[in-house]
């Protein structure tokens, strides 16, 4: 039978796979779509989880901070600004003492086309609008260190405001569980040691660690937030068509967590019986390999053991990402060393955030097999990670070589692996 996933957000792309051995496409849960999407992001923010409304939070003179995802994230930044930036305005705050902050994290910086599309027209036009720094320590400030050792640096575009407003959306995360709630601020202002220092613990962790909201690294990266000051959030939760489902506002803490619980039924899905193979679209977390990756993470939970295989079908638009030693970090067996004395404190050469993150991808394909279908990265790149590659004319025989392996096994495919969780 003929088996069709999505590749980017405007192509198809198709392969066979025996009707006996194919146990279907991995489906969540569905909740209907707000009828009102913008009156649903009102009522949330009129109606926040565990925090005063945005009037009793700002008054006139009060400097905001409004902090955005990027375009690596589905977030509906454009339909959720202008009922802020409403609220704000009808509170007294004058528009000149507001800003909007484009939440980087390690990712390139956004040009000025596509901020003016994330945030609308109107409000690129009107408002202040800024993209974080990671790298620059004259555009970053130091917050001191953390109860635990973490040393706090940001960037100061984000501190230069009263009060700090996030955007995000809830998916799931394969370090912070899901994302949402404090991560605007963690790795999204942050610079490079800071954001390092939690994808450290999750590459130290052994660990199946997304999926999980009250994981080791979300507690420890939600007693950061106090330091950079986080007053009110916007969270969104968005079906497979990037239709919003439900808005939760208010606490970083309680509304994400309660944002999470309708992202678990909108996004875990149900297996009748584990898979051999696994065939697993990246979309939307198209990009490039730092983010597609994230179809593995979410779709691991579905194998069968260690002899298991996920095929990762995925453009990666802009190659490896934006950390070129990310490959080398991944297909090192003993990074986790190098990883340990980094967080130790010892002076490790090389990218933190790439050991980090590598040393995570580096334990994953040890732990079954991976193979990644793709015209973004190059075979070159995939030897490098010891992962298998095939370009995307021979999508087909990456299916029939790795069926080929197994005596009768069971295949399952996902076409949302940036947001699906098994």
């Amino acid at each position: 039978m003929q088996v069709t996933l999505p590749y980017g957000g405007d192509k198809t792309v198709s392969f066979n796979v025996p009707e006996e051995n194919f146990d279907g496409f991995l489906k969540p849960g569905v909740l209907a779509p707000a009828s009102d999407p913008v009156r649903a992001i009102e009522r949330a923010v009129d109606r926040p989880i565990g925090s005063p409304t945005l009037d009793k939070i700002v008054r006139s003179g009060t400097r905001v901070a409004v902090i955005c995802d990027d375009l690596s994230r589905p977030t509906p930044v454009s339909t959720v600004l202008p009922v802020i930036l409403d609220r704000l305005i009808r509170a007294g705050v004058r528009r000149e003492d507001i800003h909007m902050v484009m939440a980087l994290g390690s990712h390139r910086a956004m040009t000025p086309d596509e901020i003016r599309t994330r945030v609308g027209a109107d409000v690129y036009a009107n408002y202040r609008v800024v993209n974080s720094e990671f790298r620059d320590p004259a555009s970053l400030i130091n917050l001191g260190r953390t109860a635990d050792g973490v040393d706090i640096v940001v960037t100061r575009e984000a501190m230069d405001a009263d009060v700090r407003i996030g955007i995000g959306n809830i998916v799931p995360h394969p370090v912070m569980g899901w994302s949402g709630g404090g991560k605007i601020l963690f790795p999204g202002v942050t610079g490079e040691h800071t954001v390092a220092q939690f994808h450290m613990l999750g590459g130290l962790s052994d660990q199946r660690l997304v999926g999980l909201e009250d994981s080791h690294v979300r507690l420890r990266m939600e007693s950061w937030v106090p330091k950079i000051g986080l007053d009110f959030v916007v969270n969104t939760i968005l079906d497979a068509k990037f239709r919003i489902v439900r808005v939760v506002a208010g606490d970083y803490i309680k509304a994400h967590r309660a944002g999470v619980e309708t992202a678990k039924v909108l996004m875990r899905c149900r297996m009748e019986r584990p898979a051999d193979v696994i065939v697993v679209s990246s979309y939307p977390a198209d990009e490039d390999f730092w983010q597609s990756a994230k179809g593995f993470f979410n779709s691991e939970g579905g194998l069968k053991d260690a002899a298991s295989t996920m095929i990762l079908v995925t453009p990666n638009y802009e190659g490896m990402g934006p950390h070129p030693e990310y490959g080398e970090c991944t297909g090192d067996d003993n990074v986790g060393v190098r990883l340990k004395k980094l967080y130790d404190g010892e002076d490790i050469p090389g990218d933190p955030l790439a050991i980090a993150v590598g040393t995570s991808m580096s334990k994953l394909r040890r732990r079954c097999r991976l193979v990644v279908v793709s015209d973004g990265v190059t075979r070159a790149e995939m030897d490098e990670c010891k992962i298998e590659h095939y370009p995307l004319c021979e999508l087909q025989k990456a299916v029939d070589v790795t069926l080929s392996r197994y005596e009768h096994p069971v295949v399952a495919a996902v076409s949302h692996g940036g947001e699906y969780l098994l």
